[in-house]
């Protein structure tokens, strides 16, 4: 037997995880049947939806792999990591012609931002990257030029006033597509509509023959670090990043081509999207996938029970029979649980809390050979801390940071007797929301959910639910019960 310090159980990015371990990603990884790979095409389904955790990253990184070899080039286009503090400032600037005195609020300041010619420029770039990489090089290529500077900002070249500087050389390339440059007022200098214009034609006429799946990942932001007005801007960023991957994948579909992009979010970005935008509907209705693991498998168990098999089972280079390494049984006073169970009740049903669960169990007992209850309990203050950490991290994106206090110090035990006990309890510290948007967004991210203990029945969001119902007692997710000191409670 070897040390629980000595096995690999995953990483908490999906994305380091198939880089750096892609056997054991590919080896580990467990389809949702909710989802069906093949829907996620230019003429189908391109938005995954999902909590922080979800499997979003997982599910991109396991279609890439599969496209691969049937012949399709891929590329990732990562939101969050892809832009620095600068590229925010950068983008901003080409936003000049937004009369922010006739803006009254921050729905319209959303609703006058357009970042879509920017979106179209930086995605073409990097489709001419990963075509001159794979070595392809064709008009398109040679038109786009992208900058081979590992320093280069993303959006380089593009100035205040939405213009490209543009190469001589150029010029009988766009010829090709009836534009005359020696007529232009500026020769050297294109309109980024214009210069997108010619792109689209460019790239239908010489990558027919190429595949693709360009995937575009955490498209999410934070109240916790940013300013209202940044977080208006990042927020029509990113409705201008979808809006564009919907608009090219109609015109690679309306001309043939097999190109095909894909974006990944989270369910508050998207709601928050809706909120500011009546007409996103158009975009994202019916455009969206989500993720389930709690379905039950063909061997009857939740997939999130086959998540955490695989996970023990792959965790070194040795096959591991998981039923002689993991606790069959966790008791809590004189309640016991399978392990189907104890996940159902500490978990929220997504790959990312079992690795978090073997990370935290493996960090408080490296030396152990097996993971037995003594091994579980002894982890759970660490994934309750983690989980915790998380939950707030996604309550930021809405509420920024006053949210950490008022979970930390306003709960104070496990059940409440009704929504009305659990508000006023958290409202005793400085807490300055909307009430009911709260509490929804508490009972959505699944740390509180309802219960009724006359029936014995429990109501969550990641099982299905919608809302909490009035007559509903709330409960405290019992992943968070020991970083909230209430377990005991």
């Amino acid at each position: 037997m070897v040390a629980l310090s000595e096995r690999y159980f995953g990483d908490l990015e999906a994305f380091d995880e198939a880089n750096q371990n892609d056997s054991f990603f590919g080896n580990t990884f467990v389809v949702p049947s909710s989802l069906s790979l093949d829907s996620l095409k230019n003429n189908k389904k391109f938005i995954i939806v999902g909590r922080k955790g979800s499997g979003k990253t997982s599910v991109q990184m396991h279609l890439a792999e599969r496209v691969k070899k049937q012949g399709y080039f891929t590329h990732h286009f990562r939101f969050f990591y892809d832009l620095r503090t600068d590229d925010y400032a950068d983008i901003a600037k080409t936003q000049n012609e937004v009369s922010f005195a006739s803006v009254t609020n921050q729905r319209s300041l959303f609703l006058h931002y357009d970042f879509r010619d920017i979106w179209e420029r930086v995605f073409f770039q990097k489709i001419a990257n990963t075509l001159i990489y794979e070595g392809h090089n064709n008009k398109f290529t040679d038109f786009i030029s992208p900058s081979s500077s590992l320093l280069s900002n993303i959006f380089e070249g593009i100035s205040k006033t939405l213009t490209v500087k543009i190469k001589p050389q150029m010029g009988p390339i766009a010829a090709e597509v009836g534009i005359d440059l020696t007529k232009l007022d500026k020769p050297d200098e294109l309109s980024l509509k214009v210069y997108n214009r010619i792109s689209r034609e460019l790239f239908s006429r010489h990558c027919i023959q190429y595949q693709m799946y360009f995937f575009i990942d955490e498209l999410v932001f934070s109240r916790l670090d940013a300013k209202e007005d940044e977080i208006t801007l990042r927020a029509a960023m990113v409705r201008d990043i979808v809006r564009t991957v919907w608009e090219l994948n109609s015109y690679s579909y309306k001309n043939k081509m097999e190109f095909h992009f894909i974006c990944s979010m989270r369910p508050e970005v998207r709601n928050m999207i809706n909120d500011l935008d009546s007409e996103s509907g158009k975009y994202l209705d019916g455009k969206d996938v989500e993720l389930n693991w709690i379905i039950r498998s063909s061997k009857n168990r939740p997939l999130i029970v086959d998540v955490l098999m695989r996970k023990v089972e792959y965790s070194f280079h040795k096959k591991t029979p998981f039923h002689n390494f993991f606790a069959e049984k966790v008791s809590f006073g004189s309640r016991s649980y399978s392990v189907e169970q104890f996940l159902r009740e500490n978990t929220w049903g997504r790959p990312r809390d079992v690795v978090r669960l073997l990370i935290a169990i493996q960090k408080k007992s490296p030396n152990a050979e097996i993971i037995s209850e003594t091994e579980i309990k002894a982890g759970l203050d660490e994934y309750s801390r983690m989980s915790l950490k998380e939950l707030v991290d996604e309550l930021g994106v809405t509420f920024g940071h006053q949210v950490i206090e008022t979970l930390r110090y306003g709960v104070r035990k496990k059940n409440y007797k009704s929504i009305e006990e659990f508000w006023t309890a958290i409202s005793t510290t400085k807490l300055n929301v909307n009430k009911e948007r709260f509490l929804k967004e508490l009972f959505e991210l699944g740390f509180i959910g309802g219960h009724v203990p006359s029936q014995g029945r429990y109501f969550w969001s990641h099982r299905g639910e919608n809302y909490l119902k009035p007559d509903h007692q709330v409960l405290i997710h019992p992943g968070l019960w020991n970083e909230l000191s209430i377990r005991s409670s």
